[in-house]
């Protein structure tokens, strides 16, 4: 058996592990309260994780380059924002103001991309600034407070239904199965996983990795905007301050989904596994009448315990790695 081989057998494994584990963790918080298992909570516990899968996704794309996207938080914030204050405040067509949405979070996560490339500064701390720039931005376009007051046509994208399932739903299904096949059937996936896997080879291999490493950051901030959208049109506001809790949510269910924080391995299938068993767990923690502190808590210590298991599952840590590096 080659070594691909194994490597596809070995992340099949770990993929397959994620929904076995959600299953798990399913029958556990069905017999702990009789309201888990019911059609609407079940439908509620999708609509929850559908503005936070949406950024997962593109976090996945960027951190399977090797680099990561800190910002994502932030432009829900500010692209809700600028539909805000285009829409409400001036009166500018629905269509026209998620287009400008759109375009705010493309540009920023064109911004990310070009700094991280053209100056070589880590992407942490870049998108570490564009979080705070995108956050005050936003503050700053609706005065600190939300602008609220969507019309009709805006507010079917966040609150809307079609047959049972939420809009939200769908956006978020739509989003991944079209990052699923860039990914797993364009030469561009090909090019990400390869930049990943290491870039001296890549770019050996004839890849502009920078430009790679740019397009994913633009599909980040893409995905960033069309979540904005989605909570601010739930909400029906916008305002800087939304979305920047999504971040730590965002990055455990990418982790918890089998994509390595070292970049070359990973997958939307795996991170939308991982974002159930995040909101799963938020869900079941609140049936259970747990106060919210404790679900960060939680999601807190899951990202800890899947990046250790991520590391046993490639041989990178075991018993004796450990007790020699306790031991320098």
């Amino acid at each position: 058996m080659g070594e691909a081989s194994s490597r596809k057998i070995l992340s099949l494994l770990r993929l397959g592990s994620v929904y076995v584990a959600l299953v798990i963790i399913c029958v556990f918080m069905s017999l702990v309260s009789p309201y888990f298992l019911t059609q609407g909570n079940l439908l509620n516990v999708l609509l929850q994780a559908a503005t936070v899968s949406i950024v997962a996704a593109g976090l996945t794309v960027v951190l399977i380059t090797g680099e990561i996207d800190l910002s994502i938080g932030a432009m829900i914030g500010l692209t809700g924002s600028v539909a805000a204050v285009l829409i409400i405040k001036h009166d500018v067509p629905v269509p026209l103001g998620i287009a400008a949405a759109l375009l705010a979070g493309l540009a920023a996560g064109l911004l990310n991309g070009l700094v991280t490339v053209a100056f070589q500064i880590p992407s942490f701390v870049v998108t570490l600034a564009m979080l705070g720039i995108g956050q005050g931005c936003g503050l700053l376009l609706t005065n600190g407070r939300p602008v609220s007051g969507f019309p009709a046509a805006y507010s079917f994208i966040g609150q809307g239904h079609i047959g049972p399932i939420a809009v939200p739903i769908i956006i978020a299904l739509a989003v991944y199965a079209v990052i699923h096949l860039v990914l797993t059937r364009t030469k561009f996936g090909v090019e990400v996983y390869a930049t990943g896997g290491g870039r001296r080879a890549a770019e050996m291999a004839g890849i502009r990795v920078n430009r790679v490493i740019i397009k994913t950051f633009i599909i980040s901030g893409l995905c960033g905007a069309i979540a904005g959208i989605i909570l601010s049109s739930r909400l029906d506001a916008g305002n800087g301050n939304f979305g920047a809790t999504n971040l730590l949510d965002a990055v455990a269910a990418a982790v918890v989904g089998g994509t390595s924080l070292m970049g070359g391995a990973g997958s939307v299938v795996g991170t939308f596994g991982g974002i159930l068993i995040i909101s799963v767990i938020r869900n079941g923690l609140v049936l259970m009448n747990v106060q919210a502190f404790w679900q960060d808590v939680a999601v807190g210590t899951i990202i800890v315990l899947a990046v250790v298991v991520n590391k046993i599952v490639r041989g990178e840590l075991s018993l004796v790695s450990l007790g020699q590096a306790l031991k320098r």
